[in-house]
């Protein structure tokens, strides 16, 4: 396929085969629209249900305490992200990533949510998500094209810049893609609701192009979890941050790119919020700090550091030797591949003591598909 394809073309294929909508649906899409500010025609082809998610989205309210981005964040030290979601296959939300390019300094190869810096020319921080969008993959800056649904709180990257994500639902499939080769890849899509799960269900495999069951012999190559049985799908492995702080990192193996670190966190905060859902398995470590605290221990403690560019500054833990909700063992298996572009600053944490419990949050519930 080329770039001159439409959108939808290009992030799923032309199969539209489940474009027969329940009457339920029809009826909850026309009384959505007004609600969402949404053209009901850009609403018809998903179910009432990835409707009501998107009500969810529109109603987001952040708790107390989880402010924009703090005025203590330099401008230069400030980000934004647009996550645009669109109606896929089968009336599901799904989700546009990018593969960044293997060129880039700073997480090349790496899939990414698409956004980048605040620059000073910029209005605000949604401003900066759509420009950034628009310049590597064409996305629309039009905010009629690409309705803004909430902004989430902020988010503290390896790198230690603030990212304020924006979500978005994309209301034109034949919007035309224009990818910046010096900046992306390629752009592929999932589903929302598929970051909330461990182990997918049957039907939600389909669509991820996993087999209708985990393949043995391909659970043998996968890397073992933190606190979590083995996944052909999810996996989650715990590092050390700022301030000695145990920080939980997720990862989805999607077969055209992993799905990771900042980018994981964000996708699972979107869809925990569209779906009212917590996800299924163990979403941090035991007294992990919140993303506010982490942002005040970057900027506003004794261990902040006053640059335009700041090296990762995490460490990993040696990787488990197998599954406990409760003790951390010290391996004596290789350690995790680490991303590219952090094998040279990121060191081996000293093993984290036996019996030390990382039991988490996030109760073991199924969301609902």
């Amino acid at each position: 396929m080329t770039v001159k394809e439409a959108l939808y073309n290009i992030l799923f294929g032309p199969d539209r085969s489940a474009a027969a909508q329940s009457p339920s649906a029809s009826s909850s899409s026309t009384a959505s629209a007004a609600f969402l500010s949404i053209p009901q025609k850009a609403l018809s082809n998903l179910t009432s249900h990835s409707i009501h998610a998107l009500r969810n989205l529109c109603a987001f309210t952040p708790k107390p305490g989880s402010e924009p981005c703090p005025n203590s964040v330099p401008a230069y030290r400030r980000a934004a992200v647009l996550l645009g979601l669109f109606a896929g296959r089968n009336g599901e939300l799904y989700v546009i990533l990018s593969k960044r390019s293997a060129r880039l300094r700073s997480h090349g190869g790496d899939t990414a949510i698409p956004g980048g810096r605040f620059e000073p020319t910029d209005r605000d921080l949604e401003h900066t998500a759509r420009r950034e969008a628009y310049e590597e993959t064409g996305l629309p800056i039009d905010p009629t094209k690409a309705v803004k649904l909430c902004e989430l709180p902020p988010f503290l990257s390896a790198n230690e810049l603030v990212v304020t994500p924006f979500v978005v639902f994309l209301t034109d499939h034949t919007i035309q893609p224009h990818l910046n080769p010096q900046e992306v890849d390629s752009l592929f899509s999932l589903p929302l609701v598929s970051f909330l799960y461990h182990n997918p269900p049957r039907p939600l495999r389909r669509s991820l192009h996993l087999p209708p069951s985990p393949d043995p012999e391909a659970l043998r190559h996968m890397p073992a979890n933190e606190v979590s049985p083995i996944s052909d799908w999810h996996t989650c492995r715990d590092i050390i941050w700022l301030g000695g702080n145990r920080i939980r990192r997720h990862t989805f193996w999607d077969e055209r790119n992993p799905i990771r670190g900042l980018t994981s966190d964000i996708l699972i905060r979107a869809a925990a919020i569209a779906y009212d859902e917590h996800p299924q398995f163990s979403l941090k470590s035991l007294g992990q700090p919140s993303q506010a605290d982490l942002i005040k221990l970057a900027f506003d403690s004794p261990i902040a550091v006053k640059k335009f560019r700041v090296k990762p500054r995490m460490q990993f833990l040696k990787t488990p030797d197998a599954f406990s909700f409760t003790k951390s063992y010290e391996s004596t298996n290789d350690d995790l591949e680490q991303p590219q572009d952090e094998k040279s600053d990121f060191q081996l944490a000293p093993p984290i003591q036996h019996g030390q419990t990382s039991a988490g949050i996030g109760g073991i519930t199924k969301p609902k598909l």
